[in-house]
Parts: structure tokens; sequence; C-alpha cells
């Protein structure tokens, strides 16, 4: 099976991005916005994880079915945060 061919250009870009978002994650560290620090670091973690996975492991031009795949790993993902979440939020202090 013949490999993708996966111009400079975007491995370039989405470096760039990995950075600007790792700063980003540095910056908000220094930052109190209270239960939202958590919920703005796991969003940057996902975009990364997101960049990662598509372009570097080459999931954008994979098969459907791998996509599929991947899409349910990202939903049970969500649910386990979703409830890690709901817990937390509703435990009294």
């Amino acid at each position: 099976m013949a490999e993708p061919v996966v111009a400079r250009k975007i491995y370039l870009r989405a470096y760039a991005a990995l950075l600007g978002l790792t700063l980003a994650t540095t910056l908000l560290a220094f930052l109190d916005m209270g239960r939202f620090n958590t919920i703005v670091a796991l969003v940057i973690a996902v975009i990364q994880a997101s960049l990662i996975a598509g372009v570097f492991m080459q999931a954008l031009y994979e098969s459907a079915l791998v996509r599929v795949i991947l899409g349910g790993g990202v939903l049970w993902f969500l649910i386990l945060i979703t409830l890690t979440m709901t817990d937390y939020l509703t435990r009294s202090r």
C-alpha cells in the first residue's frame, strides 16, 4: 500500500501550531480563571492531540474504517471527561 505524500508546509504549519498551543498552555498556567483553567487546558490538549494524530500519525489520510474507529475513541474520551467533570463540579467542598 502506497504511503501518502504530505507536503513539508503542512508539517511545518502543524509544528508551529503545536508550539503556539504549548505557549498558550504555559501562559494559561499563570492566569487565574477559577474552574475554567481546567476546561481551557483540556480544550488546548484536545486540539494538540488532534493535530498530532491527524498530521504526524497521518490519520487524515487513512480509510473510512480507521476514521470511524478514531471517532469512537474520541467519543468515548468525551464521555469519560464529561462524567468526570460532572462528578467534580457537583461535589460539595
